[in-house]
């Protein structure tokens, strides 16, 4: 049976690893896994929802053991529940998928071949999942002919596949505020942008006291950085303000209003002449027909 044993290290994995940070770390192992496969077939990513039958063979490993020095978990690869026409039980030889998928990820790491944004973001978020210093390596333990390999921030950045945008300058985004971590030293927010881009921003402490109340609002800040990837930048952030976001109304309800009620609601005794829709201050002049025109977009 092959077996791969994963050695986690960083600040949250200090003889043990807190149940979060493993749970959001093999979240993210996983989805590397799974934006591979999807990268080397040229299939398209899905929006959510439970992952096809090939997709989740990718990355259906099983925790056969745990032990702690900082957290060495070994993974024996097993099979999602399939339908009967999936042949995913073995691919080529005596390995299933998943177990082809990691191999050959770790080798386009250990070779640091660019990799697809989505991969390389989900290494980087696995990564940091243990720490913003976090690093973890992957070892096929029953073959000698692979090496371990060692996931951490330097390789991460080699492994990025180049952007126009190499270069930090200043930058203001607006965005919602929808991820905080407010402890020393993994300090930071995450902004997600109108157009997807989702920011990671460092903030000085005197900013910390306004941070901690605008998860999940709107807010805009400017700063110091750069894209990293078509759909992730980081940046410094020098200044920040609230967006404030009015309560708009229900423009629809489900019963219907009472014709009299509406009246009350708007003030309209009766109905309403044209006389009303006439401006007392309207000139019919040169200056008035060109408004027309440019609102109209008619020549008068």
């Amino acid at each position: 049976m092959s077996k791969i044993v994963l050695d986690l290290h960083g600040a949250r994995a200090r003889k043990g690893v807190d149940v979060d940070a493993l749970e959001n770390f093999f979240e993210h192992f996983r989805s590397a896994l799974r934006e591979w496969s999807r990268a080397n077939e040229g299939t398209i990513a899905r929006k959510g929802g439970r992952p096809y039958a090939r997709e989740a063979a990718t990355a259906a490993f099983r925790l056969i053991e745990f032990r702690t020095g900082s957290g060495i978990a070994t993974l024996a690869p097993s099979l999602p529940p399939s339908d009967a026409d999936d042949d995913l039980t073995l691919d080529d030889g005596d390995e299933t998928l998943a177990v082809r998928t990691l191999r050959s990820l770790m080798q386009a790491i250990e070779h640091e071949t660019p990799l697809p944004d989505p991969v390389v973001e989900s290494l980087s978020n696995a990564r940091r999942s243990i720490g913003d210093d976090g690093s973890f390596g992957v070892d096929f333990a029953a073959d000698p002919k692979m090496q371990r390999v060692v996931v951490d921030e330097r390789r991460i950045e080699r492994l990025r596949q180049p952007t126009p945008d190499a270069t930090d300058t200043t930058i203001s985004v607006t965005g919602r505020l929808h991820l905080i971590e407010a402890d020393l030293p993994n300090r930071r927010v995450g902004i997600r942008a109108p157009d997807g881009t989702d920011w990671t921003c460092t903030y000085p402490d005197d900013l910390h006291p306004v941070v901690t109340k605008l998860v999940e609002r709107l807010v805009r800040i400017r700063g110091i950085g750069r894209r990293t990837t078509q759909q992730t930048g980081r940046l410094r952030i020098d200044w920040l303000e609230e967006v404030v976001e009015h309560e708009q109304d229900a423009l629809f309800t489900i019963e219907p209003v009472p014709v009299e009620q509406l009246r009350a609601e708007q003030h309209i005794a009766g109905p309403q002449s044209l006389a009303g829709l006439v401006d007392d201050e309207w000139q019919d002049d040169e200056q008035g027909r060109r408004y027309l025109e440019a609102v109209l977009g008619d020549v008068l």
